[in-house]
């Protein structure tokens, strides 16, 4: 199987272009903290249903006349957008807020997506942002009692809880869905825990630890059950691995972003295989970072300096590749993670853009 009319273009500038971090966006008001605490709140009574809709202009890839396999579909940066255009206008907006100021996505990082909730490791304001996207609220955590987080990088859903690595306080960090914290372990294993995977057949946690250039596996109660990998070039070894996924059967993927590939392993660690190597032509990465899996198993790959996303097939093959330097729609800054949901929307994280962009995976059509 093979998509026609793939455009890589964009896959060959820009290579060395990476920006600054953002500076970090300003907290809510002291009066509405104080009610809270480190939880966050806004939309308390947003009107429900569907969230994006097809307006103008609709962008798709590859471009026609070719069978469209990727469509965008809207942009959310943050809680003013659960509002936009739904009940009568900014004035109806800001009665609802009062006078909270809203929640806005700084740089996120990561993103887990599972039934109504969207949840988004965002390292410019050392948060975990919760959103129901039926409900239409945005809750941003960033700590609890007095401990606040330090750098939020991953995120899972293990049912309605959401885990989050934190690579400054070394740990994996449970949530339940209203953001309250429940238990937190690996400090005495992990070095920098970033990216992380929930295998459900297994019901296992696989937690990349970006410090020793391994894996490691937990159960969601903290049990430590056992380590993947070693430092190195070879097949199963990593330099400066950051993102993984889970295809919903018998393999990850790990991007193992310094070596400039992607690895497949099995459930057991095993190395299956690799894609992608250090250059600019197509299917090849310069840094490659958020991992995942549709539907169809196809895999998508975002490159931060390429600034786009690539798509594998089962065999490794590129099927197609979409987005390119900029701040307009189907377009990116520094793109991190992404998450595919069960109904194949893609959610990528457009760090630099503080902003989280959204396509659907149209299937695999003749």
């Amino acid at each position: 199987m093979s998509w026609r009319g793939t455009n890589l273009k964009q896959m060959r500038a820009g290579a060395s272009k990476i920006r600054a971090a953002t500076v970090r966006e300003r907290r809510t008001t002291r009066a509405f903290a104080a009610v809270l605490a480190a939880t966050l709140f806004t939309g308390c009574a947003q009107p429900k249903g569907e969230l994006f809709s097809q307006r103008g202009e609709t962008r798709v890839w590859p471009k026609p006349p070719e069978p469209a396999r990727i469509r965008f579909v809207g942009v959310l940066s943050g809680s003013d957008d659960l509002e936009a255009g739904k009940s009568g206008g900014e004035a109806f907006q800001a009665a609802l807020r009062g006078n909270r100021r809203p929640i806005k996505f700084s740089s996120p990082h990561s993103l887990a997506r599972k039934g109504p909730l969207l949840a988004v490791a965002d390292v410019g304001v050392a948060g975990v942002h919760i959103v129901n996207l039926v409900e239409r609220t945005h809750r941003l955590v960033t700590g609890w009692e007095d401990q606040r987080l330090g750098a939020p990088i991953g995120a899972c859903f293990v049912g309605s809880r959401i885990f989050v690595t934190d690579a400054k306080r070394r740990e994996v960090l449970e949530f339940d869905e209203a953001g309250d914290m429940r238990h937190r372990f690996g400090a005495d294993v992990l070095d920098r825990p970033v990216g992380l995977a929930y295998v459900a057949t297994r019901d296992q946690l696989y937690v990349v630890d970006g410090g020793t250039n391994d894996i490691v596996v937990f159960s969601p109660s903290g049990r430590l059950i056992r380590r993947i990998g070693r430092p190195g070039n070879d097949g199963g070894a990593f330099n400066r691995p950051t993102h993984i996924a889970w295809d919903g059967a018998e393999r990850i993927a790990v991007a193992d972003s310094a070596n400039f590939r992607v690895q497949l392993l099995d459930l057991d660690g095993n190395f299956v295989g690799a894609i992608g190597r250090k250059g600019d032509a197509a299917g090849d990465f310069a840094l490659p970072k958020g991992v995942a899996f549709d539907g169809d198993r196809h895999l998508y790959v975002v490159d931060a300096q390429f600034e786009n996303v690539q798509v594998f097939n089962q065999n490794g093959a590129l099927l197609i590749a979409f987005g390119q330097e900029g701040n307009t729609a189907g377009k990116f800054a520094l793109p991190a993670g992404l998450a595919i949901d069960e109904n194949n929307r893609i959610w990528v994280a457009d760090s630099a853009n503080h902003r989280i962009q959204v396509f659907d995976y149209l299937g695999n059509r003749s």
